[in-house]
């Protein structure tokens, strides 16, 4: 679930400079400028905003529950930050005031700045937000977001001062933001993956039923972790530049680090079909907030498909004696697609507390709420849920839910969409 803290500080820094920007004015400043040069700055703040959530650092994971969310509130800066520097662009004067001098200001390159980086903004835009590009071919292109950054620095740095005066309180507040993105966007280009990344040698290579499963051995330190997290995971060789996230379905403590990847494209097929044991894989991480133990004492694990992997590392990691009284519904297509059902039902029985309820769409067994009211023992609203698996079912399953009078506090999903 999306904490608000995160939100509260990003509007927080935002009113701070609508009523800097407001409130202290230049005195040569028209109304117009001053209200479209704050509609600029607001998407800069954004856009900085955006920035600085891409350095995956753990205090922001704290602040808006998981890099998850963190991803969500990225994409969604993004947007405004688009909507709000075309209204800028749009309505800011283009011709200068009556009484400038127009060969002062010939030479200033702030127009071209800010227009070449509302193009590229725009079009890095509209590929982030194209799910038919492929993954492969958006994520570089994604890296000229950094290009953009630089632009619109420039473009308010050498805007005229009758545009935007630099040294007022709220030109201080965009420079010190500024500032702060570069020194995170260095971070993230330069810093973050060296500090982050820990060295495997690929151990195994396991075929399941429509996923693949990948055994790493650490060559040093090993992934310290909890249930449910997820790493992003880099193979490395020629044509393995692209790193990916996946749950991590090893439980802590383990020697070994697993990953179970389904098969759904070009690249988690090859993963089946080409690689090769002993080979390098980086990962980073650990990263997620999907988090049980903080939960009531009656829990629904809701996996669908291969959304049961953060599960997985759960029911392997938890010990007999656990309070909690926990039903894993499963759904799956037929029980042949049901990867690891025969070790979920063997240490359901060792441990007792937790209850294995398979769903099989081919035997009429959906994910639904009135097949839950039969399964489960106690009415709906008397369970947390923690829920991940495709999109659709989530959504439909959280919103029948909530029609049950199941509050939202105790709805949990994993929201891994990352683009």
């Amino acid at each position: 679930m999306l904490r608000k803290q995160g939100l509260y500080a990003i509007l927080g820094v935002i009113g701070l400079f609508i009523v800097l920007h407001l409130a202290l004015p230049p005195e040569q400043h028209s109304f117009r400028i001053t209200a479209t040069t704050m509609l600029g700055g607001i998407a800069f703040l954004l856009m900085t905003t955006s920035v600085i959530l891409s350095t995956r650092l753990e205090i922001f994971e704290t602040l808006f529950g998981g890099l998850d969310r963190m991803y969500q509130v990225h994409r969604t800066a993004g947007v405004f930050t688009a909507i709000f520097a075309l209204t800028h662009f749009f309505g800011v004067p283009k011709a200068l005031p009556e009484g400038t001098d127009p060969l002062l200001h010939t030479m200033v390159p702030s127009g071209p700045f800010g227009m070449l980086g509302l193009i590229f903004l725009v079009i890095g835009l509209f590929v982030a937000l194209n799910r038919k590009i492929a993954y492969s071919r958006w994520r570089p292109t994604h890296k000229v977001m950094g290009l953009v950054y630089f632009l619109i620095i420039g473009h308010f740095m050498s805007a005229p001062t009758l545009f935007f005066e630099k040294f007022s309180a709220s030109g201080f507040l965009l420079m010190a933001a500024a500032l702060i993105g570069l020194v995170a966007l260095f971070y993230s280009v330069f810093g973050m993956n060296k500090r982050t990344a820990l060295s495997f040698t690929i151990e195994a290579v396991n075929p399941l039923e429509r996923a693949t499963e990948i055994v790493l051995k650490p060559t040093g330190k090993m992934l310290e972790f909890t249930p449910g997290q997820f790493a992003f995971v880099e193979i490395q060789g020629k044509d393995w530049d692209e790193p990916h996230p996946f749950t991590i379905s090893s439980a802590p403590g383990e020697d070994r680090l697993r990953f179970t990847i389904k098969v759904l494209g070009d690249w988690t097929r090859k993963v089946r079909e080409e690689l090769q044991v002993g080979g390098e894989v980086l990962v980073r991480g650990p990263y997620g907030r999907f988090d049980t133990m903080g939960a009531g004492k009656k829990q629904i694990w809701l996996a669908g498909g291969i959304g049961l992997t953060p599960f997985l590392s759960k029911i392997r990691a938890m010990e007999p004696g656990d309070p909690r009284e926990i039903h894993l519904v499963y759904a799956a297509r037929e029980a042949g697609e049901a990867i690891f059902l025969e070790e979920l039902q063997q240490r359901a029985a060792e441990l007792g507390n937790v209850t294995i309820v398979p769903l099989f769409s081919e035997e009429g067994n959906f994910a639904r709420v009135d097949m839950m009211k039969q399964k489960l023992p106690d009415p709906l609203n008397s369970y947390d849920y923690f829920m991940c698996g495709p999109k659709p079912m989530i959504d439909g399953l959280a919103a029948d839910l909530a029609k049950e009078g199941v509050d939202k506090t105790k709805i949990h999903t994993e929201a891994f969409e990352f683009r």
